[in-house]
């Protein structure tokens, strides 16, 4: 599972990089790598994104097969209403694999000075791994282990999480901590899919052994999804007799699914009870704090000026997984490059919206009542109360003017909220704080962090 951002919205190459990252999610790594990786960005206008394929039997196939999958992907990556277009370029014959800008991290090895194929992606470091309540136990374990692979109590070390958490970033960022400060020679990173499909490879080429010689022979073993091997008897034995023979020699071995190991339906009970053996860890959907930090990392790396409460609103939205937070980010940048729209909340709430298939939602009295209740350290029931204390009356005021602001409520209905008063109350309480606004700079600065927490809250 990869976790790449375009560079450049304008760049087809970048966007196609991401794009193969989806796709290498939702499909076998083979049937990837035999029809998807030979193909090259042409040009993205907004509307359509165009690839070229090596001929015409080959974009029949892709649009036969794989076309609803090729439209999930390129509208997990660029939003709603761009289409993929196939065109056919001869000069791709021949051709795939040289162009390491257009391939994914899962299917292109990277090659270390010592020689060794790594299959690791290098842009996945400890450095831009963002920590949280979330994710703090399970990096402070990767760190550890990649500091002794090996030599730890944690082996085999498994991560487990929903999509989109960090799971594919963490892993790999052992793995390129080990190699760069050169702990251990043989470090092999590989997906679940494509450890299968090797397998079923050997065993039809009579050459099962070269199999073994090649994963039993690294010092360091991290294999991405391992719940795909459910069901799938053949493999799991190889990868149980695997995982004997690197655990005997003191070899690391580092894992990560979407489940933990007692939720591994179909597998053997001697493969799950050696997963269980060393350490195994959670990552959780990240909280608000931590969003917003993954958020404004990824604007910084990408030179995007993301204002903060735009930041904010996005964070507060996108609460799924780290990967809706980078398809936000994009389609963001894509709407201010492409129609020449500057990054405002306007644009942020429309493609929020938008992404996240929701009505414009507008805040709620409770919602407002709640919000200045807290701000001023009462109960809200004593804004709909008849008590006239000082204190009181003023939030009580800033609670009305807010809800003529930002709610679609008539004046009349307001006061009816407000514990049946009525509207001439209303009236008062908007031209009382709109006055104390421009004569108080402490109240109205008091006001507006309570109008951005109210919009913070509605889309």
């Amino acid at each position: 599972m990869t976790e790449l951002v375009p560079r450049r919205v304008d760049d087809p190459d970048a966007i196609w990089l991401a794009i193969c990252d989806v796709l290498h999610e939702k499909m076998p790594h083979q049937a990837f790598m035999t029809w998807f990786q030979p193909m090259r960005p042409v040009s993205y206008d907004g509307k359509r994104f165009t690839v070229a394929v090596s001929c015409r039997f080959n974009a029949d196939w892709i649009e036969s097969h794989y076309l609803p999958i090729l439209k999930q992907a390129v509208t997990a990556v660029l939003g709603d209403g761009v289409e993929p277009v196939l065109s056919i370029d001869m000069s791709l014959n021949g051709k795939a694999g040289q162009r390491g800008k257009t391939r994914t991290a899962a299917a292109t090895p990277v090659v270390r000075p010592n020689g060794h194929e790594s299959n690791l992606n290098e842009r996945y470091r400890f450095e831009n791994f963002i920590e949280g309540d979330c994710n703090k136990f399970a990096r402070a374990a990767a760190v550890s282990i990649a500091a002794s692979p090996g030599k730890t109590q944690y082996n085999p070390f498994l991560i487990y999480g929903g999509a989109g958490l960090g799971k594919t970033h963490l892993i790999q960022a052992i793995g390129n901590h080990i190699l760069i400060n050169r702990l251990v020679k043989r470090v092999l990173y590989v997906t679940s899919e494509h450890f299968t499909a090797d397998f079923v490879n050997a065993i039809q080429a009579n050459k099962t052994e070269a199999f073994c010689r090649i994963y039993r022979n690294v010092d360091v073993l991290l294999l991405d999804d391992v719940q795909f091997f459910m069901a799938k008897e053949k493999t799991q034995e190889e990868f149980f007799h695997t995982f004997n023979a690197l655990h005997l020699e003191g070899k690391q071995l580092i894992f990560s699914s979407d489940r933990p190991p007692r939720d591994l339906e179909g597998f053997d009970k001697r493969l799950v009870s050696r997963l269980q053996w060393g350490l195994v860890s959670e990552l959780q959907t990240p909280d608000l704090e931590t969003r917003l930090a993954i958020l404004n990392n990824l604007a910084t790396e990408d030179r995007i000026a993301l204002p903060d409460d735009a930041a904010q609103f996005i964070a507060a939205h996108v609460t799924d997984n780290i990967r809706d937070l980078q398809s936000a980010l994009i389609q963001i940048l894509a709407q201010s490059s492409l129609m020449k729209r500057n990054i405002t909340m306007e644009l942020v709430r429309d493609v929020v919206r938008a992404t996240s298939n929701e009505r414009k939602r507008f805040a709620t009295v409770d919602l407002i009542q709640e919000s200045v209740a807290k701000e001023f350290g009462i109960p809200s029931d004593l804004l709909r109360s008849k008590t006239r204390k000082k204190e009181v009356a003023f939030a009580r005021h800033v609670a009305m003017y807010l809800c003529t602001e930002h709610t679609k409520l008539t004046l009349k209905a307001i006061g009816l909220h407000f514990g049946g008063r009525d509207h001439a109350t209303v009236i008062h309480a908007r031209m009382t704080i709109a006055e104390r606004i421009k004569a108080d700079s402490l109240e109205s600065s008091r006001i507006e962090k309570l109008k951005r927490r109210i919009e913070l809250m509605s889309l």
